[in-house]
């Protein structure tokens, strides 16, 4: 599969049953202030000049902890160079804020990587995500919930026909499951699931959304 489903970025504290989790930075957190106080979170097509910002996020340690594809130039530029020049059917995105680039974010059907879809019972109507927060000052400020809204926004728009998204965080990464949760995703089941074009992870929390109509 070209464009393994991972998720983003953010570590997450310790449970304790006694006490609130203290505050984490890289734990996704509700924007503060007034709703037209946060900056606008926009998506634009990645080009080939966006791969030598890619490789310098894929070489962060707080993205490297749960998305686990190299950082070396050559390897990036031929994950991602074929879905840019429309050889893949994945669409990468980079999220911008008015200062710059943030994250990163891609959809696809899984009708495309059908071999991998089965494992996750999903649909052929339905997309998958992937999506990180690349800079490190970015996180911990609600970002990765307002990424996953804009991503399914785009892909809506994109392509009507699409039915739904069915995501899979690998199942220890708490933070990123609360970030689908907020975008009401619900868990429908974890399990290993194998991409044989990626290194082996954890149990696979597996969580879908559909759309109504």
């Amino acid at each position: 599969m070209a464009a393994p489903s991972t998720p983003p970025p953010l570590s997450e504290p310790p449970e304790s049953p006694d006490a609130p989790d203290p505050p984490d930075p890289s734990e996704p957190s509700e924007p503060t202030g007034s709703p037209g106080s946060s900056p606008q979170l926009r998506l634009r097509a990645m080009t080939a000049a966006d791969l030598p910002l890619m490789c310098r996020w894929l070489g962060a340690a707080h993205v490297h902890r749960w998305w686990h594809d190299s950082a070396e130039p050559a390897a990036v530029r031929a994950h991602y160079l074929p879905a840019i020049e429309g050889a893949e059917p994945s669409h990468p995105l980079i999220a911008e804020l008015p200062a710059g680039p943030i994250g990163f974010g891609q959809w696809y059907r899984w009708a495309d990587y059908s071999e991998y879809g089965r494992q996750l019972d999903a649909a052929p109507d339905e997309a998958g995500l992937d999506y990180l927060i690349g800079e490190r000052e970015y996180c911990g400020r609600g970002l990765g919930t307002r990424l996953i809204a804009e991503l399914i926004s785009y892909v809506r728009e994109q392509d009507p026909t699409v039915g739904g998204v069915v995501v899979d965080p690998e199942a220890a990464n708490t933070a990123s499951r609360r970030v689908l949760e907020k975008n009401g995703l619900r868990l429908v089941a974890i399990r290993q699931v194998i991409d044989p074009e990626a290194p082996p992870t954890g149990p696979s929390a597996i969580y879908r959304r559909r759309f109504p109509g």
